[in-house]
């Protein structure tokens, strides 16, 4: 990888541009100091990107729209040098893609590291799932713990120690009444369950990120999701449980509820199954109100409008899958076989994409061998699915 390639992709350089503080002054300062060969190189690259310098706050779609202009734009003008052009197009390369990148990749890490209480440590340790073979805990100075399960359980309840698996212990780096904050990473094809030091248990699906304190100690218990969660949250009235994600907050007393916020995913969807729950989008005015559901309600934030909608819903159908099932009523195709792609880290595409929008009603028992499930969804789609290898197949 080269320096520009590496810096580019580096969370912290992207954050030292455009928006540093004394913690990140302090961390390149120090980064400079060890690497002195870089530093004219550092210094250049820093002050080109600043022309894509745009506002902290998360772009809507039209900014971007704007934002993506306004850059081609400037490429072009620099067309006419061109050292400048080939300088410009290699950053164009690497930097309109993470920056323009609020919801994928460098959107999370951005969203991690408005958290002032994130540490710069644990941001740099930001991996993704479509990269990992295991789940992995990321905790901090560094330390990475590669779970070797599928399936693996971790228990906070157990001050100053994680139970892995019911049979050996993580002991954690500081005193047991100070949090630290730990990350648990998700692979596809793998599922994990957590019992935070609050007794809140969390079931995470395949491709999932959890950020969490090891303790907590706030005003309010609080956790951030990339993916899919279930939560079954220990009622604490005066310390209330939020779920972040990119776009919406979700507020919990006690209850049961799944969230779905995949960072590719469109709609951010919460469905409560017990209990009550409160919603609120990121960017929402001041007299905006919080969306309340009820049980058998889902709450749909969509990303592209800014638009949220309440839908009435059977809770059941939206949790089966912590039991490793999964179960839709005249539902399109397509979105089976996301959550199947998911499920079993494979790829499958369409020989005729109208397939996708065929819709089907039925149960997936995804404990079985994955050539059962493609010969279920096949009888009742109406189409054959056919293995190219081990990790792709085609509609047909």
């Amino acid at each position: 990888m080269d320096f520009l390639e590496r810096m580019i992709e580096n969370p912290l350089f992207i954050r030292w541009v455009f928006d540093t503080n004394m913690e990140i002054e302090q961390y390149w300062s120090d980064y400079l100091a060890s690497h002195p060969e870089e530093a004219d190189q550092l210094t250049a690259l820093k002050e080109q990107l600043r022309i894509f310098r745009v506002p902290a706050e998360r772009l809507s779609a039209e900014e971007k729209k704007e934002l993506s202009a306004s850059i081609l734009h400037r490429l072009a003008i620099e067309k006419r040098q061109p050292y400048c052009r080939k300088f410009f197009l290699s950053v164009f390369r690497y930097a309109a893609i993470s920056l323009i990148f609020f919801g994928i990749g460098g959107g999370l890490v951005y969203f991690l590291m408005k958290n002032e209480a994130t540490s710069p440590a644990l941001v740099s340790q930001v991996l993704s799932p479509a990269e990992l073979n295991e789940p992995v805990l990321l905790l901090p100075q560094g330390r990475n713990v590669g779970l070797q399960s599928t399936n693996p359980t971790l228990d906070y309840s157990r001050a100053g120690q994680i139970l892995l698996n019911n049979d050996s212990l993580i002991r954690l780096a500081v005193a047991h009444n100070i949090p630290e904050i730990n990350q648990l990473v998700i692979p596809y094809g793998s599922r994990s369950k957590v019992i935070l030091s609050d007794n809140t248990v969390v079931w995470l699906n395949a491709g999932s990120r959890l950020i969490y304190p090891s303790l907590f100690r706030d005003k309010t218990r609080e956790v951030t999701l990339f993916g899919e969660a279930f939560f079954d949250v220990a009622e604490n009235r005066e310390k209330p449980f939020v779920v972040k994600t990119t776009s919406v907050d979700v507020k919990v007393l006690g209850t049961q509820f799944n969230i779905s916020a995949y960072p590719e995913d469109n709609v951010v969807q919460t469905v409560l199954k017990a209990g009550s729950v409160s919603l609120r989008r990121h960017q929402a005015g001041l007299f905006e109100k919080e969306i309340v559901l009820k049980p058998n309600q889902m709450g749909a934030f969509n990303k592209t409008n800014n638009e949220a909608k309440v839908y009435e819903v059977d809770a059941g159908y939206y949790t089966i899958w912590t039991q490793g099932l999964l179960s839709f009523d005249q539902v399109d195709l397509n979105l089976i076989i996301k959550k199947v792609e998911r499920y079993y880290n494979l790829r499958v595409d369409y020989g005729n994409p109208l397939a996708g929008s065929v819709k089907i009603s039925g149960k997936l028992d995804l404990n079985k061998e994955k050539e059962e499930v493609f010969e279920y969804l096949g009888k009742v789609s109406g189409t054959k699915i056919d293995k190219i290898n081990n990790g792709f197949y085609i509609i047909r």
